[in-house]
């Protein structure tokens, strides 16, 4: 029995899955398909689902549903596989790992355990995934692995919680590695580099509101704040063109792109007239509530929305409710999956106000670090939550979870040793 408690399959969230636009009818055949498994017809499901990954071999969403159909007519072996590909285009998805350890329990032990102790991250409470990962390790093939430096040590009067780590051996596996490692050389000092980054991801990403303000953080470190200024009010105006027409883009966008890059790779002296912003703090109040309702309801792509709109409003000196925004907005992406951008949203929270993040935000930190696979980064999050205090029950959770991001580093490092042999 698969454990996504569901009789029909669940589709990975469609901001996040590949293959979703209707290029030759994929986005058509893929409702035809779900509609297909709801009215019980698994046979012509299945059959559409195939036509699916025919035509687009990585779309992820057609390849879980696959597994889950398989394996609802006890295809096994065909179920893992289809997992095993999804596993492979949408990594560290909650469902796909709980599913994978299952199937595999009774095939693969060795493997079974360990898809189950990665998922216990998501899923802590899961007797099922408890009773899989006990089981003993054997030899296991290499994975990537993400080395973090260690955190700056803090006194007790006045706690450092500003995480900054180096990634080495980054994998190249898209713009969220890239995010990562321009808040890497921001973290490190290292502006122009930070700047660099953010400008390849913008040339790739030109309309991400993300985007846009990850390059506004990086020119407000290098000392450019009126043209971060600039660059947040883009990704402003991007995130408002999500409800409403945007206007037409100007024919200097591109010119004044790269002028705000070039004066920070050349360090110019000329600086252009700052840009006024007016806040509205009852509406941003509104926003950052509604959005606290839509997580609640696990809706997290329009609490998303909502968060980023009540710091797009919010009045520059109301820091504490732009804090509770960019934390409730890296809760948002959590949600989503979107977890380097979430660890970049908690991270720009720190970074207003390291005194106001509470041990819960710490925590929802380190489990989108750990969700990212950087266990060690992760364990430091967790720990630092624990120093700023949590419910006990939380508390709890929070000391298992740092043993198990601990075991799982160890096994990382292991794998890491024994690839370089």
């Amino acid at each position: 029995m698969m454990p996504t408690g569901h009789s029909s399959p669940i589709l990975i969230p469609r901001s996040l899955s590949p293959g979703l636009v209707d290029d030759g009818g994929v986005a058509s055949k893929l409702l035809q398909a779900r509609s297909f498994a709801d009215r019980g017809e698994e046979i012509a499901a299945i059959e559409a689902y195939e036509e699916v990954v025919a035509s687009d071999p990585e779309n992820a969403t057609a390849w879980y549903c696959l597994g889950v159909l398989y394996s609802g007519r006890g295809l096994t072996h065909r179920a893992i596989e289809a997992l095993e590909n999804v596993d492979q285009q949408f990594p560290n998805h909650g469902p796909t790992l709980s599913n994978l350890a299952i199937l595999l329990e009774n095939e693969d032990p060795s493997r079974a355990s360990e898809y189950a102790r990665i998922a216990l991250l998501s899923n802590p409470d899961h007797e099922a995934l408890e009773r899989i990962a006990s089981v003993s390790e054997s030899d296991e093939p290499p994975r990537l692995f993400l080395e973090a430096s260690p955190v700056t040590e803090h006194s007790e009067d006045q706690p450092d919680l500003g995480i900054a780590h180096e990634l080495d051996n980054q994998p190249t596996f898209g713009p969220e590695s890239k995010m990562i490692e321009a808040d890497s050389h921001t973290s490190s000092g290292n502006h122009a580099a930070a700047v660099a980054v953010w400008k390849g991801l913008l040339e790739g990403s030109p309309d991400s509101p993300e985007v846009w303000r990850g390059l506004g953080e990086a020119l407000e470190a290098a000392g450019y704040p009126d043209r971060a200024e600039q660059c947040r009010h883009r990704a402003n105006s991007l995130d408002e063109a999500h409800y409403q027409v945007a206007d037409p883009i100007q024919p200097d966008e591109e010119s004044v792109e790269e002028a705000l890059v070039q004066a920070a790779l050349t360090h110019s002296n000329k600086e252009p007239a700052p840009i006024e912003r007016s806040g509205d703090l009852n509406a941003s109040i509104e926003w950052y509530n509604k959005g606290l309702s839509l997580l609640q309801e696990e809706n997290g792509e329009e609490a998303l929305t909502c968060f980023e709109k009540a710091i797009g409003g919010c009045p520059k000196d109301e820091v504490e409710l732009r804090v509770r925004a960019q934390n409730g907005r890296g809760h948002a992406l959590f949600k989503s999956s979107r977890f380097a951008e979430s660890v970049l949203a908690y991270h720009t929270a720190i970074s207003m106000d390291s005194n106001s993040v509470t041990g819960r935000a710490l925590f929802n930190m380190g489990s989108s670090y750990a969700a990212l696979e950087l266990y060690d980064d992760a364990v430091k999050c967790f720990t630092q939550s624990l120093e700023r205090g949590l419910e006990k029950d939380d508390a709890e959770l929070c000391e298992k979870q740092i043993s198990r991001c601990r075991l799982l580093s160890r096994e990382q490092l292991k794998r890491q040793t024994k690839a370089s042999r």
